[in-house]
């Protein structure tokens, strides 16, 4: 059996490719297209069927991290397609991303009215936010974040300290459908922040990874 630990130079090449960022744009109409050699394919496939295969994209100081998933189309036709990236930030550690809101938007009580909390910086694993009342900061909240036009996300959150500013920052706890969630709304708020990178120049709602 062929040992598939070490890239031959026709992967490592396709591999920079992935990397290079002064690469032509995708087509629009097409997402995130790419057509490897087979034995490249048939690697890239192997990966993604053991789950061990992430596809990462560099921007300034930020990574996003791509799970791609082997699927069929309605040719049986197998391609990989990219999930919503995890996106990090760079640095001396890394951490989660933070979305920074501009203007700071308010935590929703059950009734839909914003509570004395308010968000100022939005990331996969906590929050930082404003209290408006003078009051002790509460240990944990259970409240709602106005997605755009989709219902509030019910986000948990447990007190960690006061930051130098005077700001909350508050750990999350999510379940799997409300970390979906708002990892898809990280990054809907990630392309319209970076309009212009070489990721986001496709109007495909799904980027997808071919491998024919």
């Amino acid at each position: 059996m062929q040992d598939s630990s070490l890239l031959t130079p026709l992967e490592m090449e396709f591999i920079q490719q992935l990397m290079d960022s002064n690469s032509a744009p995708a087509d629009p109409g097409k997402g995130l297209q790419v057509d490897v050699a087979r034995q490249t394919a048939e690697l890239l496939a192997s990966c993604a069927a053991k789950d061990q295969l992430t596809i990462e994209a560099h921007i300034a100081n930020q990574r996003l991290s791509f799970t791609p998933h082997l699927v069929t189309d309605a040719q049986n036709t197998p391609h990989l397609e990219l999930g919503i990236p995890q996106i990090f930030e760079e640095g001396s550690f890394h951490r989660a991303w933070r979305l920074p809101l501009n203007p700071p938007q308010p935590l929703l009580r059950r009734d839909g009215q914003p509570s004395s909390l308010v968000i100022h910086e939005l990331s996969l694993s906590g929050l930082r936010v404003e209290q408006t009342v003078q009051a002790s900061p509460p240990e944990r909240f259970s409240l709602g974040l106005d997605i755009d036009d989709i219902e509030p996300v019910i986000l948990q959150g447990s007190l960690v300290r006061v930051t130098d500013d005077g700001l909350l920052a508050y750990e999350l706890t999510l379940d799997d459908d409300t970390s979906e969630r708002l990892q898809n709304h990280l990054y809907q708020q990630h392309r319209k922040l970076f309009p212009h990178c070489l990721l986001y120049t496709s109007d495909a709602a799904d980027d997808s990874l071919r491998v024919d």
